[in-house]
């Protein structure tokens, strides 16, 4: 039987479902940062397979990682891990196969909600007894039926926000490197990244995190967006310059930003951008639903054990 070396923060409940839902006779070895360098080395080295609930793979593990026939993620995204080196070693690495695109397409959506109506400004104000400032009585709260939309990444994620979108009668936009037949289906137009940025009244980001992807979202790309636009990024933080965002904030270049990634995380409570009105901002947690962890948990295990039994895995994914 298997032995799974499983990288994991010891509260997250993701752990919790894979003790219960691993297959009978397979051994997980937990390892968390508290894990001395010893024990994650035996694990590494004995490893058949290497399934990941935090964040990354480190370079050292994947080079003890002599018998790992997979690397299984529980995330969409990569960032965390080497494949260009997994690749090299002949290690494949998957994700986690879409198993979180309804709710982090879902949260896209409530940001994009919460940012045009001002949600958490007037939830402060009443707490605070300040009922209905002239900034959430209607004169500058907008709606989102008949905007248009702009995606950008229309994988899993991002097809999955514009058929969502059809509820709101929008005009959705995507732009890819590859033509995107799911979004298309649901009425998304296929564009390059200028044009859906001067076009958009909503950017909503859902690309990966590589090299391509690093500060794409910079001073001449907000530049070209509307005054009267708001971009929501559900992704990663590092696909946005912070910086330039926080000026073209200030300088009113967009009207508002919703944000559940940020270039430092956990970030900074400093963080000029947190105290922005025209920010609504969350701990990372578009994806993290009841209903997502056993849909990660059992793709996991079925793509290990599809491998385990001579298969191939699915949702691989390769070096740029």
């Amino acid at each position: 039987m298997p032995d799974v070396l499983v990288f994991s923060g010891p509260a997250l409940p993701l752990l919790d479902m894979a003790k219960e839902m691993k297959p009978d006779g397979w051994n997980l070895h937990l390892c968390t940062s508290d894990s001395t360098k010893t024990e994650v080395t035996k694990a590494a080295e004995t490893a058949d397979f290497i399934l990941v609930f935090g964040h990354g793979v480190s370079d050292t593990v994947l080079r003890l990682a002599k018998k790992t026939k997979l690397v299984q993620l529980c995330s969409a995204g990569f960032d965390g891990i080497n494949l260009k080196l997994a690749g090299e070693l002949g290690i494949p690495v998957a994700n986690n196969g879409g198993a979180n695109a309804i709710p982090v397409a879902e949260f896209a959506i409530t940001l994009m909600l919460s940012t045009i109506r001002h949600l958490t400004v007037a939830a402060g104000d009443t707490v605070a007894g300040d009922w209905m400032r002239p900034e959430v009585d209607g004169r500058d709260s907008h709606e989102l039926f008949g905007t248009t939309v702009g995606i950008i990444g229309a994988g899993r994620i991002g097809s999955t926000v514009a058929g969502m979108l059809r509820g709101f009668e929008t005009t959705t936009l995507y732009t890819d490197k590859i033509r995107s037949e799911k979004a298309e289906n649901f009425g998304a137009s296929k564009v390059e990244l200028n044009e859906l940025l001067e076009r958009s009244d909503v950017v909503t980001l859902h690309t990966p995190l590589d090299r391509s992807t690093h500060g794409l979202i910079g001073k001449a790309e907000l530049h070209l967006m509307k005054k009267t636009a708001i971009l929501i990024n559900t992704c990663r933080g590092p696909v946005v310059q912070e910086e330039a965002l926080n000026q073209a904030l200030q300088n009113g270049e967009i009207w508002g930003a919703g944000l559940d990634v940020f270039e430092q995380e956990p970030v900074d409570p400093n963080n000029p951008i947190l105290n922005r009105e025209n920010v609504v901002a969350a701990p990372h947690i578009a994806g993290k639903s009841y209903e997502s962890y056993p849909r990660r948990v059992r793709f996991a295990f079925e793509n290990m054990m599809n491998v385990w039994q001579g298969g191939t895995a699915e949702s691989i994914v390769n070096p740029e």
